[in-house]
């Protein structure tokens, strides 16, 4: 499950909570700023915490838009969408399987770069490790510290814990 993040106005009163991929698109679009290291809280800008904080995803997706899409594994895979719907969207995985799934299941390649905990496959297992770079995909493993160039089809992701 993913952590949830305390949501404060610009008033420092504390008006609910979200999720953190949802904080974290707050700060990229400059609606809210961390308050702390640990991204364990935000405080909107002022006249920002009025907004419509619900994530929206059929206003942001393209069709044959590159994304990540959550499989039934529980891990988010790369994909593009296919076919758009109100309440579905097809994607074709990278790897040749499609699939349908609610938009809500279905992140942008450029948020998901911001939002997910990645793994990359090599030989038979994946490993953790720090995405560094995503033009063309570098992906630094935990283990030994050395740099891996992977391709996009080689990555899975989840949320962060």
């Amino acid at each position: 499950m993913e952590n949830k993040v305390t949501l404060y106005n610009s008033n420092d009163v504390k008006i609910g909570e979200t999720f953190l991929r949802r904080a974290r698109q707050l700060v990229r679009q400059q609606r809210a700023m961390w308050i702390d290291d640990r991204q364990s809280a935000v405080r909107f800008a002022p006249g920002m915490e009025n907004m419509d904080i619900t994530n929206s995803p059929t206003k942001e997706l393209h069709l044959y838009q590159l994304c990540f899409a959550l499989r039934n594994d529980g891990f988010y895979y790369p994909a593009y969408t296919i076919a758009l719907q109100a309440e579905r969207v097809t994607v074709a995985f990278l790897d040749g399987h499609t699939g349908h799934t609610s938009p809500e299941n279905v992140i942008r390649l450029d948020e998901a770069f911001d939002t997910l905990k990645f793994q990359c496959k090599s030989v038979w297992t994946f490993w953790n490790g720090e995405l560094v770079g995503h033009h063309p995909v570098s992906f630094r493993y935990k283990v030994g510290g050395a740099t891996q160039h992977a391709e996009l089809k080689d990555l899975r992701a989840m949320h962060y814990e």
